[in-house]
């Protein structure tokens, strides 16, 4: 999960997890006032507090009781207090970013939790603990904990333990990358707490939701999210959760290039952060509004009105790490003003603080913008050092953001110092590691998302449908109550009954017409990956079944011809149409397209449109009589194809058959054997670059047992595999055309 540890914990113990009673102290609530705002503070006073002696609940004073009775009570603490103490000294420390000593005193209140009893108090202090561990990116024992503490809880207990545990949980199941579970879990917590008029639990599920779909790179869900927590917040007090939000938004609409949304933003969070009263986190928050101002508003002096303003703030807490952070972003902002000397004093002095902090990557971005400066100044030399220095600090640390910046600023310098042979290799390592991380981003995110305009439509649909289904039950609910009193009006609500029947029906065709629209790809009308998820587990299972039947039959001599074969086809043509043709010949195109190849396709079989040019071919072997005729059918299918258009039609086809390895089937899952397909069909590129023809690979396991050696990264298994002879590779052209090494992934070339 991409959240850091400081915004974690501040953001979790800015949720109400404490003690299930309201504690007398004045000083305890006092205290958890200052949770989030001087946690520092907080921590000093629960520590007095917990200077008292202890006393047994039975034995306190009432106020009933004489004056000096009453000032006896005040030296002493009850059982409850101690619990409450030490719960939010553990958060408030948390806070101050002693995650050390919040966890030993967390523990010990867990410990006197179970000695005095208190499930409810165990469960809060069980509830703190696993937010630590979440902290720490220790999804699994934050499970555990949580696990243990649902189990004390009950109908009597809490209902802010109630209402936050399944928070809690929904927020463990995304950093287990369980995000389809998640979403669901947030999305509940959402609509009940909808219908219950919990605002507060509301805006926390919105705000986790829209965390999620951050994640997913759904930038335009995460602004509604985002947007519907501060809505849903209003005026109530709750800063930091409003600021937290705000920032977040400011940081999608500066992404997307809403310049005037992510400044309103992005002064919002600034403004709810200083009534918090933290003045950290006003700090942070004065730096994010100094650079959106900077880059969305092109405003370089008014960016240096905030950094001043968070430096006098940053100056008066002592806080090394946001000093030199400062001093960075004024150094920045005085090299776009052009005043050289004032960007190097202030560059210089963030280089000198960060190297004593050890902070390096925040060295090496004051390195790159001292290069900067020194190449406005035509002082190559110096430039040179401190941008070399960068990237050996960058390769040290494997950084490849900032070894990407590092080689752009050098190639740019060697261009300027008429140095085309340094030039053109920065160049290229620029442009190699740049196309590397793209690459990676698109795999990461390929399988999680597809985002596009109509997907987003589409979930936007079936929230308002939710939203009609819930109201029209809770209309149901209120015409059957009425029945009884009203029993004159019997024709008239039998009536309002029939008719809202139909419209149940309607929404409920609707929502059954937008299911399917979205198992179907929407510009060639074939079925799409979705519905490919749907079908495949089953299928799988199916053919894994059939495979132990036959591995236990006594013929097993004879070979396995059950299988189901996969082609995965990739259709030049198809790859940026829009681009080439225009959107309306484009989508004219794909939609002959799809209505072409339902034709056309064995009626056995089933096509599937992955999107940019990707179709899934499945077939049975048992319809296959040849794979060759199979093949040539498929080529001839797409250069039979009518078009106006001049098209590159040729193919690119990677098959695999399932079981892959028919007597181990369960040792390779659907996700490793796509990695496998995805290696076929690299290998076919390849070939039809060599031979500018279409050109099909397939990749069959010689039929003996060896799962274990597919035991490891998939795609480098199987390459060497491969190499070994354990699977036999199949194509159109001679094998030599093949560079199995260069389709390893990267990983396995460095070790």
């Amino acid at each position: 999960m991409i959240l850091s540890v400081a915004v974690l914990v501040s953001h979790l113990a800015g949720a109400p997890v404490l003690a299930p009673h309201q504690t007398e102290s004045v000083e305890l609530q006092r205290a958890q006032q200052l949770m989030l705002s001087r946690p520092a503070e907080c921590v000093a006073i629960t520590q007095l507090f917990l200077q008292r002696k202890e006393m047994d609940p039975a034995k306190l004073v009432n106020s009933r009781q004489d004056f000096d009775q009453q000032t006896m009570a005040k030296q002493y603490r009850s059982r409850e207090q101690s619990l409450t103490a030490w719960q939010t000294q553990a958060l408030c420390q948390a806070n101050a970013g002693l995650n050390g000593p919040a966890n030993i005193i967390i523990n010990h209140a867990i410990k006197l939790a179970k000695l005095y009893n208190q499930a409810d108090s165990e469960a809060a202090s069980l509830m703190i603990k696993a937010k630590f561990s979440l902290a720490r990116k220790d999804a699994q024992l934050a499970d555990t904990l949580l696990d243990k503490a649902q189990a004390l809880l009950d109908t009597h207990s809490s209902s802010a333990l109630q209402q936050a545990l399944p928070l809690l949980q929904a927020s463990t199941l995304l950093y287990q990358h369980k995000v389809e579970d998640a979403r669901s879990a947030f999305e509940h917590i959402r609509l009940q707490a909808q219908e219950q008029n919990l605002y507060i639990q509301q805006a926390w599920a919105n705000y986790l939701l829209a965390d999620y779909y951050r994640f997913l790179q759904q930038d335009e869900l995460a602004l509604s999210h985002y947007a519907e927590t501060l809505s849903l917040l209003g005026k109530r007090q709750q800063y930091y959760l409003k600021a937290m939000a705000a920032e977040k938004a400011a940081a999608i609409n500066a992404a997307l290039g809403e310049n005037e949304q992510a400044i309103h933003f992005a002064n919002l969070a600034t403004s709810e952060f200083e009534l918090l009263g933290n003045p950290s986190l006003l700090i942070s928050s004065l730096i994010n509004l100094g650079r959106v101002t900077r880059s969305s508003n092109q405003d370089a002096s008014l960016s240096l009105v905030y950094f001043f303003n968070a430096l006098d703030l940053a100056k008066i807490l002592v806080n090394n790490d946001q000093i030199a952070q400062l001093y960075l972003e004024i150094g920045h902002s005085y090299r776009v003003l052009g005043n050289e000397a004032e960007a190097l004093h202030y560059l210089t002095q963030a280089r000198i603080n960060f190297e004593r902090n050890n902070n390096l990557p925040q060295q090496i971005d004051a390195l790159h913008q001292l290069g900067q400066l020194y190449v406005a100044q035509q002082e190559s030399g110096l430039a040179l050092l401190q941008l070399e220095q960068a990237l050996r600090l960058a390769n040290g640390l494997k950084d490849v953001p900032r070894l990407i910046e590092s080689h752009r600023l050098l190639a740019q310098l060697f261009e300027y110092s008429n140095n085309p042979s340094q030039a053109l290799m920065h160049h290229k390592a620029y442009h190699d590691y740049f196309s590397r991380a793209s690459q990676l981003n698109r795999l990461l995110t390929q399988s999680l998302v597809q985002d596009n305009e109509q997907q987003l439509q589409q979930e936007r649909e079936l929230a308002t449908l939710r939203q009609q289904g819930a109201q029209l039950k809770q209309d149901n609910r209120r015409y059957a109550l009425l029945t009884a009193v009203l029993v004159l009006s019997v024709p008239l609500l039998l009536y309002a009954l029939w008719h809202h029947r139909i419209r149940r029906r309607h929404l409920f065709e609707q929502n059954q017409a937008l299911s399917h629209s979205l198992l179907l790809e929407s510009r060639t009308g074939l079925p799409n990956w979705r519905q490919l998820m749907l079908r495949l587990p089953k299928e799988l299972a199916k053919s894994q079944l059939r495979s132990e039947q036959w591995y236990l039959n006594e013929e097993q001599a004879l070979p396995f011809n059950d299988k189901i074969y996969y082609l995965l086809l990739h259709v030049p043509f198809m790859v940026n149409l829009s681009e080439r043709l225009g959107l309306v010949a484009a989508s004219a195109l794909q939609q002959q397209l799809g209505e072409y190849l339902q034709g056309r396709i064995h009626p056995a079989a089933r096509l599937y449109d992955l999107r940019e040019g990707l179709f899934i071919y499945v077939i049975s072997q048992r319809q296959v009589s040849s794979l060759q005729q199979t093949l040539t059918s498929l080529e001839r299918m797409f250069d039979e194809f009518p078009s106006a258009f001049n098209l590159d039609r040729r193919l690119a086809i990677g098959i695999i058959g399932h079981p892959f390895l028919p007597k181990a089937p369960h040792a390779l899952d659907d996700m490793r054997m796509g990695d496998i397909l995805y290696l076929a069909m690299a290998a076919a590129h390849e070939i039809s670059k060599e031979t500018g023809d279409t050109a099909w690979v397939e990749l069959l396991a010689l039929d003996c047992q060896q799962a274990a050696f597919f035991n490891g990264e998939i795609r480098h298994c199987c390459i060497q595999a491969i190499l070994k002879g354990l699977v036999k590779v199949n194509c159109s052209h001679k094998k030599h055309h093949i560079d199995w090494q260069a389709l390893a992934p990267e990983l396995a070339k460095t070790v």
